[in-house]
């Protein structure tokens, strides 16, 4: 072991993490050889961080989990969530629309609800706060994937079925990468009744920084939907968030 690799347990994992970081991406073998950790000791000790989430491993591609960013949010902004600081804002876009608001992330090859504000309208969306669901289908997941890195897109596409939920679900790869490149053109995601019959929603990415961490996501059905006009309101309300996000509590 030379002389700059930690020798501490605590040393190794933040020797770890900090290599993760400073590549974006990495694989096991080139984070030993950045670390100076013998294969063994990194492979162990990476899929503890792995298992508690403090690291995702995809296609034998580390990068930081989403765990870090729940703690590192909590303590840059004094304990101040990201459900803390979009809430209200949620709240608000409810109010003006009517329709049924959502905050989600993707979190392995799902998206989870972290909010939901249901509409008074019939029907209702078939979702949960909370519950996992495929992102090839959803307005939130088409959102997380088309601003994601393509690897990651890969990976995820590679592990979800591309079921049919509705008979618009989009199940073709080809048609599917066809549809994130035209989210990233127009800024948003639509989901036309792919997830739930009788249901459209719309979805924005929320990218302080440029960095994405979660898409806002605005349903209804289909037959009173605007979905142009859901989403220009949905755009300026995660400018909102992002500012917010940027400045700090």
């Amino acid at each position: 072991m030379s002389r700059d690799t930690p020798s501490s347990m605590i040393g190794r994992v933040v020797a770890l993490l900090d290599a993760v970081a400073a590549a974006g991406t990495v694989s096991r073998g080139d984070l030993a050889r950045a670390t100076g950790l013998p294969q063994a000791t990194c492979n162990r000790i990476v899929a503890r961080l792995v298992a508690e989430r403090l690291l995702t491993e995809r296609a034998g591609v580390l990068r930081l989990g989403l765990r870090l960013f729940e703690l590192g949010t909590q303590a840059s902004q004094a304990g101040v969530t990201l459900v803390d600081i979009a809430g209200p804002y949620l709240l608000d876009l409810h109010g003006m629309l009517g329709w049924t608001t959502q905050l989600a992330v993707l979190d392995d090859a799902a998206v989870v609800y972290l909010v939901k504000i249901d509409s008074r309208r019939r029907p209702r969306l078939g979702t949960r706060v909370a519950g996992r669901f495929p992102p090839h289908c959803t307005g939130a997941g088409k959102a997380l994937l088309a601003f994601s890195p393509p690897e990651l897109v890969d990976d995820v596409i590679d592990r979800t079925p591309l079921t049919a939920r509705t008979p618009d679900t989009i199940t073709d790869r080809a048609h599917l990468l066809s549809e994130l490149r035209a989210t990233r053109r127009r800024g948003y995601a639509i989901d036309r009744a792919e997830f739930q019959t009788g249901m459209t929603a719309v979805a924005v990415p929320i990218r302080p920084g440029m960095h994405l961490v979660g898409a806002l996501t605005v349903a209804g059905p289909t037959e009173s939907f605007d979905p142009s006009r859901a989403a220009h309101a949905a755009r300026v309300v995660a400018q909102m968030i992002e500012s917010r996000l940027a400045a700090g509590p």
